[in-house]
């Protein structure tokens, strides 16, 4: 680009000599011939929290707030992160960060490995906010988190570095066109996955076979035809989002036809489509085809995702005739090119259509290799590693198994960032396995590092993914009611080498026994009053979200009603980690199914029972909620993972508790209902909340108390009769302290520290 249509202010910018004083700089402090910046946290005069740690390359001033008609004003101008509210006169600044500081890595864990000293590290920039609360060489707490990978990073890449095959340079920039690069894709599929993956990626090979109705495309016939195959033939799968419009209706619509394409490219003749593939107008084959989606995915060789547009005519970016986003890119009057390396992918796939609709998410789990296809670049992620094609980066492979000293199963090592469809391991890396740890967040996307050993995870990690994935699909959209549970059932075969672990309605069930009394009772009572919808991420101590009821299923489990579910409460109640951790419970209300005479596993399993009822129940006997004259505040550590400040800091949520009989209460509800309108109908008889489930909690001194909350509805039996049912609106939690406790002698005891009394007959919840 000529320097002379540049602003003036950018032609007095030597971008070359500062992004080199940067890199010298931190060469210096990482050979420790310079003294580190402060790695902590510090507070600014109005509360904010900022890292002291970058390099200020340049500062714009207001002039990037406003269109411009300077070629490099106008590349910084679209990679800004911006600010919310926008600001007319916004001031901006041009940030450099050491690479191993990026999103992409966890800082503590690579500088304790043994790649750290050979390891030759790079600086990328950014266009961010200037505040002047926050010194010019300062950045917020998570701006290299959050706001950084949503527009993504500056590289220079300097005319000798795009043909630079070292292997210990950290991260530089690919420079890309118009078309994908497939034969990088095949790179990662051929020379890396296949050969250093081992079983974690390799074909399940104990599965049970697909009999009927298993027909693939033939990408190598002159025009693509559908053809029956017998069970066994090597075939990639695509996940698509169907759409409604004509051009999405097409026999062939681009998309599938791209998909042929990439098939054919990558070595592959066949190619299933759930639409071409499955005979839509056979009912019972349908179904049968359905029921074996885990199978479908699993065998897959790989399976190409796409994740730009809304519909099946839009394409795969970058194959054939589909355009996809240039790739932001300058030249420097140097040689030099400053390159974007665009929004992590892995924000473009959680921000796509693709990833809002219920049938793609169990494609997208279940698959073992995964060719995602978004508006700017193609995304790789298997069971062993995640990378994309704007970065040039070494891929740390490291043993997944301690003991093995060969090079056939590798992975991703632990300070690598994590994909995001996560299988049997959900909470993602190795960090997040730890049997100590919590995780109240609801995030959309958090920062997870490592790749799990798939198919190994511990009965706690396989409770909390579970609930994580109930988490995660119960925000995607269906276009029928009766496909909610059907959508999510190849989800549950991830699980079935574990016995003991199975699904009633969705809701996750343990059959095993916990303190010699009945797991399925226990953990049923315990699940069906965790779960309760919530949309933010922020914790309310009375949360009421409108719902709509899909009322072919139980009212007792999620899948019958719409909207994001969770399974966290405050202050730390995270139902997976606690029922995995349970050792001991206190007390159990007994609940019985439709038929109480038959073991509760043999039922469950060949009933598949929709009425829950409960034998002298014992329901919440106060119902005024007072606030608490002490002010509660929930802290939290502040910091990126790896980096987190010592001195713990407010949350700033849910500093005012209410009391119910001088207990800390928590309530949701899934219809529309004020605090008073739950009081009131208490009072008044139409809202009963029953007392289900009730234990000390294994990791504190502090006991739980939890209540269905049920309304009164009219339903007609099988013969025709009337019948007086509940269905189930809501959940409360007591926390019952230590204080209470150790006056406890016997179950009575306990008892008589919770607020209840005894219910007249028996109460059914439909």
């Amino acid at each position: 680009m000529s320097s002379s249509l540049i602003c003036a202010r950018c032609a007095n910018l030597d971008l070359d000599t500062a992004i080199q004083r940067a890199s010298n700089l931190y060469r210096d402090i990482k050979n420790g011939t310079a003294l580190p910046p402060p790695p902590g946290l510090v507070k600014s005069s109005n509360g904010r929290l900022y890292y002291s740690d970058a390099i200020c390359i340049h500062e714009f001033g207001a002039r990037l707030s406003i269109p411009s008609n300077c070629p490099l004003c106008t590349f910084f101008r679209a990679l800004r992160v911006k600010v919310q509210p926008d600001i007319a006169d916004q001031r901006y600044k041009l940030l450099a960060f050491r690479s191993s500081e990026s999103w992409m890595f966890r800082l503590d864990s690579l500088q304790n490995s043994g790649s750290w000293d050979e390891i030759q590290d790079t600086v990328f920039m950014a266009v961010v906010p200037d505040d002047e609360e926050i010194p010019s060489c300062c950045h917020e707490e998570f701006w290299l988190e959050k706001d950084i990978p949503s527009v993504g990073g500056i590289y220079r890449l300097r005319a000798e570095e795009s043909t630079d095959t070292d292997p210990n340079i950290l991260v530089r920039a690919r420079e890309m066109d118009g078309r994908v690069n497939l034969g990088l894709v095949r790179s990662w599929l051929d020379d890396i996955c296949r050969k250093h993956h081992g079983k974690a990626c390799g074909l399940v090979k104990d599965c049970e076979p697909v009999e009927r109705g298993f027909r693939l495309i033939d990408c190598w016939a002159k025009e693509p035809a559908v053809k029956d195959k017998a069970w066994g033939a090597t075939y990639a799968a695509l996940s698509y989002v169907w759409g409604t419009s004509l051009a999405d209706m097409e026999d062939w619509p681009t998309t599938v036809l791209d998909a042929i394409a990439v098939t054919k490219e990558l070595g592959l003749r066949y190619l299933w489509v759930d639409r071409l593939c499955i005979n839509q107008n056979d009912t019972e084959e349908k179904g049968y085809l359905i029921s074996r989606m885990t199978t479908i995915y699993e065998a897959a060789d790989f399976t190409i995702v796409a994740a730009a547009g809304s519909g099946a005519s839009h394409g795969l970016p970058g194959v054939r005739s589909t355009s996809r986003n240039p790739q932001p890119k300058y030249f420097l009057d140097s040689g030099s090119l400053l390159l974007s390396t665009f929004p992590d992918p892995r924000r473009d796939v959680l921000e796509s259509s693709h990833w809002t609709r219920g049938w793609t998410y169990q494609e997208g789990i279940l698959s073992k290799r995964r060719i995602v296809f978004t508006e700017n670049q193609v995304y790789w992620e298997c069971q062993g590693m995640a990378t994309q094609e704007s970065l040039n980066m070494p891929l740390f492979l490291t043993p997944a198994f301690e003991d093995r000293v060969d090079d056939s199963e590798l992975r991703m090592a632990d300070f690598m960032l994590t994909g995001i469809f996560k299988t049997d391991a959900y909470s993602g890396g190795i960090s997040s396995n730890q049997a100590d740890m919590v995780i109240m967040e609801d995030d959309a996307f958090r920062l997870d590092y490592g790749f799990p050993v798939h198919q190994g995870a511990t009965t706690r990690a396989q409770l909390r993914s579970l609930n994580e994935h109930i988490r995660a699909f119960s925000k995607r959209n269906l276009s029928y009611d009766s496909d909610v549970l059907p959508a999510f059932s190849g989800i549950l075969g991830m699980y079935k080498s574990n016995e003991d672990l199975s699904l009633l309605h969705g809701m996750p069930i343990w059959y095993g026994d916990i303190c010699t009394q009945s797991g399925a009772q226990i953990s049923f009572a315990l699940t069906v009053t965790s779960w309760y919808h919530r949309a933010g991420s922020s914790h309310q101590l009375f949360v009421s979200e409108p719902c709509e009821r899909r009322t072919h299923l139980p009212s007792w489990c999620w899948a019958a009603w719409k909207g994001p579910v969770t399974w966290r409460s405050p202050p730390d109640f995270e139902h997976g980690a606690f029922l995995g951790d349970l050792i001991a419970t206190d007390v159990e209300t007994p609940i019985y199914l439709r038929d109480r005479s038959a073991p509760t596993k043999t039922r469950i399993a060949s009933e598949n029972p929709t009425l829950m009822h409960i034998k002298a129940p014992l329901v919440l006997k106060y119902f005024h909620r007072i606030p608490t004259k002490k002010q509660w505040s929930w802290v939290r550590r502040p910091g990126r993972p790896g980096r987190e400040s010592l001195n713990a800091e407010s949350t700033g949520w849910d500093e005012t508790w209410h009391r119910i009989a001088g207990r800390l209460s928590f309530i949701a509800v899934s219809v529309p209902m004020t605090g008073e309108e739950w009081t009131r109908g208490h009072e008044e008889g139409r809202l009963v909340s029953v007392l289900l489930f009730a234990s000390k909690d294994p990791s504190s001194e502090h006991s739980r108390a939890r209540f269905l909350t049920v309304r009164k509805v009219e339903s007609a039996d099988r013969e025709g009769e009337r019948e007086g049912r509940c269905e189930r609106v809501g959940v409360v939690m007591l926390i019952v302290p230590s204080v209470s406790l150790v006056k406890c002698a016997s179950v009575r005891d306990f008892l008589k520290q919770i607020p209840v009394h005894e219910g007249d007959g028996e109460m059914v919840v439909q």
